[in-house]
């Protein structure tokens, strides 16, 4: 009998002692196993932190005047000069100017050449001409160049003109609808802040009109001006207009003039805006032709520019392979993460916009 027992002990004690071995290499195999050593429950996607990219999170509201309507993030301010052949928009972030829409439909009284300046400048010293800038190349981009102009002769306590320093053109994406080329170029601000965005202005001349120099010389001056139609850009902070793009034009798209301005506009169109037909929904032909030029674009420039960045801010840039979002992560990232969802991004996605940031 006693023997009896100590055998069912035995076998008792066998028994517990399997059930603790499989228990403890049980809690082993959560907690360590796996291809990673980190458990079978582990989940490398679970700690990620994602913020969204300002972009991403701006709201639109309504802005409505008696001669206009438009979408505008909120916070965003909108300025406006001029009557109504020459009116003005500006809508932008009074935080950071450089997120802006200018809209302009008609600037005048450009000189051709140094020669018909200096010629009212004598004849002439207190009229427009004589204080209006030369555009020599009559094109859109030479408009760009002396563009700040306009801030110097028209800047008022109530609207400023954006400044535009050092403007250079990265690509010239062909005429737009407008008549204007369309430009991607970037700049500096007021404040020295660099600033990219898409850019167009219809430079119309009006004709010729000769003039002698002097009695002397006998040489002709046409000092006949030039007009500038439909100055129109939207802008962001270097290398963030990929991600701004998108809203900078639905902000253009959703421009509509009134009934009001319509019959203001009417009264004063010249012979040149007549051949606008569709001025009440503008804003419609004008995103259009944005979003043409933007699709035409020469994208190298995207890549290399949003990889310097990059590297100069210390980010890499990762895709969500189950929604395609990609995302600045910071560096180092892709050697710390051992999960299968976010994935290098390739060259060709540097030309997408970023939905937002993963930190550490």
């Amino acid at each position: 009998m006693k023997l009896n027992k100590l055998n069912i002990s035995k076998k008792n004690f066998i028994i517990i002692g399997v059930v603790v071995l499989v228990i403890i290499g049980g809690i082993i195999l959560l907690t360590k196993g796996g291809r990673n050593g980190k458990g079978l429950f582990y989940n490398p996607d679970s700690n990620i932190k994602i913020v969204k990219s300002n972009a991403n999170n701006i709201e639109l509201e309504d802005y409505n005047t008696n001669e206009f309507s438009i979408k505008k993030p909120i916070g965003w301010k909108v300025d406006t000069l001029g009557d109504y052949i020459h009116y003005t928009i500006k809508v932008y972030n009074p935080e950071n100017p450089n997120y802006q829409f200018f809209f302009n439909m008609k600037t005048e009284g450009y000189n051709k050449s140094e020669d018909a300046k200096r010629w009212q400048q004598k004849y002439y010293p207190n009229n427009m001409f004589a204080k209006t800038s030369v555009i020599a190349t009559k094109d859109t981009l030479g408009f760009y160049k002396i563009f700040n102009d306009l801030g110097t002769l028209n800047n008022t306590s109530r609207f400023t003109f954006p400044t535009l320093t050092e403007f250079t053109v990265i690509d010239n994406i062909g005429k737009g609808s407008l008549g204007g080329d369309m430009l991607r170029a970037t700049f500096k601000d007021a404040n020295g802040k660099e600033g990219e965005g898409i850019f167009t202005a219809y430079v119309y001349d009006v004709g010729s009109y000769y003039v002698s120099e002097n009695i002397i010389s006998g040489k002709k001056i046409d000092i006949q001006y030039l007009n500038v139609y439909d100055t129109i850009f939207i802008t962001a902070p270097k290398d963030e207009f990929i991600d701004w793009q998108d809203t900078l034009n639905t902000i253009c798209s959703s421009l509509e003039f009134t009934d009001t301005f319509i019959n203001g506009f009417n009264q004063q169109q010249d012979a040149v805006m007549k051949n606008f037909q569709q001025i009440r929904a503008i804003g419609n032909q004008i995103s259009d032709g944005i979003m043409d030029s933007w699709n035409k674009r020469n994208k190298s420039f995207d890549i290399m520019s949003q990889k310097q960045s990059d590297a100069t801010l210390g980010y890499e840039r990762v895709y969500d392979t189950e929604t395609n979002e990609i995302y600045k992560a910071y560096n180092g990232f892709t050697d710390d993460y051992d999960g299968e969802r976010y994935k290098a991004i390739t060259n060709d996605m540097y030309t997408q916009k970023t939905s937002g940031y993963i930190e550490k």
